[in-house]
């Protein structure tokens, strides 16, 4: 006993052992390759995405410095234009101020109109004299002192500027009185330059340059709109020029973390790196001036879709995880399989099943179990096929002393007197409906047997239709579509065709106006035989029609007993429904089914009975009766 345990104990610890080494050779790889995969295409990714960036921020960089090329030009050639120094020497008396505003036009128009003709290139915003003089060329009624103030704020006549450029941040375009609705062109970028004079050797004029951030922001508006960030000029000590942001351009600041970041790196960043820890940034430098362009792009959005790919390998380690359950459940599965397999006949014998056996294939207890079970179910098996076979034979008892009940020689010979004295009449009619009766009856006994060929059990029908066609003649019409050939192969219970014709007529056939016209089809469907008998006749309402359903399940249900009697004539639907129950073990084997003033249908479902299912003395085998009994005819 001893041992035993310790053996068990043994197997116990190297099913174990499996299971924690299967789980460790699938765990352990997949773990490695998700990790190696998700960072090393992320970081490709990420790579990827700057390297096709970078030539187009170099690009915006081009632009950029091609518009700022232009100004410094526009400038250059002003610097010492003399039509624009004689408009400078005027003096303006309070009162001359409207010839001010006049010479302002002139100078907007015809000196800078001539110079661009196209007017493509950008012009002098406003000049500011050595005399305090402010000529507004972008509104020349604006030329206040506060305009003045703004100006000398900006520290334009610092004498350390000379004659060098100088940019301010983005603000509000003070020059304009009226202020545009839109961000963009209400915002603008001052630059300015302090014009000498060496013949007079001083600095004659300031020249103002009002540099809209619309125009600054059209240079890269294209990029801004295909990237998942935002793109920002800045100045030297971060100062905000233009952004793609238009919050950051209302507010006209650039956020302190975002600057210190940029401020802390020297040179280009063509490769760009990580700020904040969730944002990428790239760096391209103005080779005209000390702007910078910076493109700033959440990682996020750059590893869309390696982070997708992630998760993909994420669905792949749980199914490997679900892969390592699936072996566990097969190393356990190994041990445990036989007593799963009894579980599950057991249910099987629950839910009805006798034949659940289990096929043993252990040498051990576990095998002696299923042995002795099996064998307990085959005992049950035999007492109850037993049983049955004692309560088949009592009902098939019962049925012959119905059958008995009709002497059939006695019959042929009414019926044969019937025939000699109708054609003595010259009634040849009556003698072929008695000839048809005694056909009926000499088909109804076949030899005594219940299971007949389907050929029969037709030819039985057709004696009946033969006798209604004598008696309705034209109001009467049969039509049998169905392949003989078919037919020929099968068997069925007999005497359930003509009881169903007949219930045409007992539901339909009285006071009908027009011919009535049965047809019988007979068809196999799926191991069973399908037999369907559609009139057009008066048909049944509802009540009528439950009343019959009724009938067919339960027998008789009419509470007028001598109607009942009067209209029920032959064996009758509730008899085929009982008889198919009784040897084959079907429940609802009649359907029927009738609309008022249209017709019926009745749909008779028996299982399939071939000759291979009959034995040599013409009945069903022993085994045919078994499977019939238990509803399991094979399809």
């Amino acid at each position: 006993m001893n041992k035993k345990k310790g053996q068990a104990k043994k197997r116990n610890i190297g099913l174990k052992r499996r299971m924690l080494y299967g789980i460790l050779q699938v765990l352990i790889p997949v773990m490695v390759i998700i990790t190696t995969l998700f960072w090393h295409t992320r970081k490709v990714m990420k790579q990827e995405y700057m390297r096709t960036t970078q030539s187009r921020i170099t690009d915006i960089a081009n632009k950029i410095d091609a518009k700022l090329q232009d100004i410094y030009s526009v400038s250059d050639n002003f610097a010492a234009n003399d039509q624009l120094k004689k408009y400078i020497e005027k003096e303006y008396s309070p009162q001359e101020q409207l010839y001010k505003k006049l010479d302002i036009v002139k100078i907007y128009s015809n000196i800078f109109g001539a110079y661009d003709i196209l007017n493509q290139r950008e012009r002098i915003s406003a000049i500011y004299t050595y005399k305090g003089e402010l000529f507004n060329f972008l509104d020349p009624n604006n030329d206040t002192e506060e305009v003045i103030r703004r100006l000398r704020a900006m520290n334009i006549e610092d004498p350390d500027l000379l004659m060098k450029f100088r940019w301010f941040s983005l603000q509000d375009n003070f020059l304009l009185s009226d202020r545009p609705a839109k961000v963009r062109e209400r915002k603008a970028v001052m630059g300015i330059r302090r014009i000498y004079s060496w013949e007079k050797a001083r600095y004659e004029y300031v020249q103002l340059f009002a540099l809209k951030e619309q125009d600054i922001y059209e240079q890269y508006r294209e990029l801004a709109e295909s990237i998942p960030g935002d793109i920002y000029v800045i100045s030297e000590n971060g100062s905000l020029i233009s952004s793609s942001n238009e919050k950051a351009v209302e507010s006209g600041e650039l956020s302190e973390k975002l600057k210190a970041v940029i401020l802390e790196q020297t040179g280009d960043l063509n490769e760009g790196w990580e700020a904040l820890g969730n944002q990428m940034i790239q760096v391209k430098s103005s080779d005209v001036n000390d702007w910078k362009i910076v493109m700033v792009v959440p990682v996020k959005s750059v590893t869309k879709e390696v982070d997708v790919l992630y998760y993909r390998i994420f669905l792949v380690m749980v199914a490997c995880v679900g892969l390592c359950t699936l072996m566990i459940f097969y190393l356990y599965k190994s041990f445990m399989d036989p007593i799963g397999k009894l579980n599950a006949s057991m249910k099987e014998v629950y839910g009805g099943n006798l034949n659940a056996y289990v096929e043993v294939k252990q040498k051990n207890e576990v095998g002696d179990m299923i042995r002795y079970y099996n064998s307990m179910l085959e005992r049950i098996n035999t007492h109850i096929i037993e049983g049955l076979q004692s309560d088949r034979k009592k009902k098939e008892l019962e049925l012959e002393v119905l059958m008995s009940q009709i002497n059939p020689h006695f019959l042929y010979n009414t019926l044969e007197n019937i025939v000699w004295m109708s054609n003595e009449a010259g009634r040849p009619d009556i003698g072929r409906t008695a000839a048809s009766l005694g056909r009926m009856y000499r088909l109804s006994i076949s030899g005594g047997q219940v299971i007949v060929p389907m050929e029969h059990e037709i030819e039985h029908l057709m004696a009946y239709v033969k006798i209604q066609k004598n008696r309705y003649k034209e109001d009467f019409e049969f039509d049998l579509m169905t392949d003989m050939r078919q037919i020929h192969e099968l068997y069925s219970l007999k005497i359930i065709l003509q009881p169903a014709v007949e219930n045409s007529f007992l539901y339909g056939m009285t006071g009908l106006k027009h011919p009535m016209m049965i047809r019988l089809t007979v068809k196999e469907k799926g191991g069973w035989v399908m037999i369907k008998i559609m009139d057009n006749g008066r048909g049944m309402d509802r009540e009528k029609l439950k009343e019959v359903r009724d009938q067919i399940r339960f027998g008789k249900t009419s509470k007028d007993e001598e109607e009942q009697n009067r209209r029920s004539t032959g064996i009758g639907l509730h008899s085929i429904e009982a008889r198919i129950k009784l040897y084959f073990g079907v429940d609802r084997a009649v359907s029927i089914f009738s609309k008022k003033d249209t017709g019926t249908l009745t749909v008779i479902r028996i299982p399939r009975i071939t000759r291979e299912d009959m034995d040599e003395h013409g009945n069903m085998s022993e085994s045919s009766k078994s499977t019939a009994l238990n509803g399991k005819k094979r399809k």
